[in-house]
């Protein structure tokens, strides 16, 4: 018993001496314009995360549909081409089965649009997933560059 309580004791003294003895890493030199790495990344990034009603499918993207704060139904359409180009994506999608599903969430790095990631139900049988089929030509409404700001 006694060998468990000073077992315990030099732990705890251990864990608590450790960081003492921790050093500070040094400054690094003036760094060249070619290394400076903090210029390469956004120093503002904002997100919003919006419930949806519906997702639906269409062969040139999607179309998510929400109230806006004004209790208006509205669309946005993300396009297929802004999906699968790697580390410069504007678009992923996110297939589950969790309650908060349908949901997307929107980031702006800087003040500019950067991506959009939606949360789809992975179900294709369940009600806020949906097809559309062959009606009015939406080629135009699905020529967007970024993904509007009223919401």
């Amino acid at each position: 018993m006694k060998r468990a309580g000073l077992c315990i004791a030099v732990c705890a003294l251990l864990a608590i001496g450790i960081p003492v003895f921790a050093q500070q890493q040094p400054a690094p030199a003036q760094p060249s314009a070619q290394t400076d790495a903090s210029s390469q990344y956004p120093k503002d990034v904002y997100y919003k995360v919006i419930p949806l009603m519906k997702v639906w499918t269409h062969q040139l993207g999607y179309v998510v549909q929400f109230y806006s704060s004004k209790q208006k139904r509205q669309d946005v359409y993300i396009p297929l081409a802004w999906f699968n180009n790697g580390v410069s994506s504007k678009a992923d999608i996110v297939y589950g089965m969790e309650a908060a599903y349908p949901y997307m969430a929107i980031y702006w790095a800087d003040g500019k649009f950067d991506h959009v990631t939606l949360y789809v139900n992975s179900d294709d049988n369940n009600p806020t997933n949906g097809v559309l089929t062959q009606g009015p030509d939406l080629t135009n409404a699905f020529n967007v560059q970024e993904i509007p700001r009223d919401f």
